[in-house]
């Protein structure tokens, strides 16, 4: 089974109307187990609509073992987000592997109930 859990959270608002739209930025820390081995360390802009749904962009430095090679990647991030839910995406940059994953390759994808801090993903190399 492919799974991440998010370990730390660090959420920053810069501006935004009150009770209206509004940017920030977090900083995570996230564990992955199954094809994805290892750490990540991620920072993204985050962009809510007044209503509290929202996107975010961002990278994730993942350090670790993509289906067993070990190595260093920056994964590139998109999220949507709404009160129940956050759909993302994430996809290997080319030219950031080091290791045996210099020329690594893949995308993947989750869905995670709003308020857990972990699930499950999927992984194409």
């Amino acid at each position: 089974m492919n799974n991440f859990e998010c370990t730390a959270w660090d959420e920053s608002v810069y501006a935004g109307a009150e009770d209206g739209a509004k940017i920030g930025d977090a900083k995570m820390t996230f564990r992955y187990s199954g094809i994805l081995e290892g750490e990540g360390k991620s920072a993204g802009l985050l962009m809510y609509t007044a209503d509290g749904t929202g996107n975010a962009t961002g990278a994730e430095f993942f350090t670790g073992k993509i289906d067993g090679r070990q190595g260093t990647v920056i994964l590139r991030t998109t999220n949507t987000f709404n009160a129940e839910k956050v759909t993302g995406t994430f996809e290997v940059v080319p030219g950031t592997g080091t290791g045996e994953l210099e020329n690594a390759k893949g995308h993947g994808s989750y869905e995670m109930k709003m308020g857990t801090m972990s699930t499950e993903y999927t992984f194409t190399g």
